[in-house]
């Protein structure tokens, strides 16, 4: 098929767009989005203003759609319907992010830093992603539940919470833990060994009480 001048021009368009929004995520990520300028946003985009204001209005437009796209890869999981979203944390967790990572090789650092930046700006995407996840999560504690699964002195109120600190923990607390580690908390052996532990942790707990 040939790929006319409008094709092209569209593409072009296209890029620019993306460009754009994941050069702006990842300096909101580093400064806020309170601590850079749309100028600064273009310069390191290499567009000029003018296509900011094109695209999306105004830096608030920007961040709208950096909102937007940022959701979009949050939920696009690897090879997981919506049926089983709620059990994510029971399935080999270490190969779905190393998928999800791998799909995403050119910005993921930056992936993780926005998110993390979302949840301790306490902005609305962090409330967004934080109910994403207690619901997901609940839901699948739920059926965990109706299945006989939990133990019956599991606090129901607050174990949907200790699952996501046990979640978050790594992404947020990432440079004090690989400070410590000496290593990226994302190599792959080391990443698979994380959820191993966490998987031991969920069905055992770390004392010899949980075996009896």
């Amino acid at each position: 098929m040939e790929v006319t001048q409008t094709d092209r021009s569209f593409a072009e368009e296209n890029d620019g767009r993306t460009r754009l929004i994941k050069t702006a995520m990842a300096l909101f990520a580093d400064r806020g989005i309170d601590g850079v300028t749309v100028r600064q946003i273009a310069a390191a985009a290499g567009v000029s203003v003018g296509l900011i204001n094109h695209h999306f209005g105004s830096k608030e437009g920007l961040a709208e759609e950096v909102d937007k796209y940022f959701l979009s890869v949050f939920d696009d999981f690897p090879g997981v319907s919506d049926s089983e979203r709620p059990f994510l944390f029971e399935t080999p967790h270490s190969e779905l992010i190393d998928v999800w990572m791998a799909d995403r090789q050119d910005n993921a650092d930056d992936l993780f830093a926005y998110f993390k930046r979302s949840l301790l700006d306490e902005r609305e995407l962090g409330a967004k992603l934080f109910d994403r996840m207690y619901t997901s999560i609940q839901e699948a504690l739920t059926k965990l539940d109706a299945h006989g699964e939990l133990r019956d002195d599991a606090d129901r109120l607050w174990l949907p919470f200790l699952v996501i600190y046990l979640e978050l923990g790594t992404a947020l607390l990432r440079p004090q833990v690989e400070r410590i580690l000496g290593k990226p908390v994302f190599e792959k052996e080391l990443w698979a060994r994380r959820h191993r532990a966490y998987g031991a942790l969920m069905r055992h707990g770390f004392t010899r009480q949980g075996d009896q």
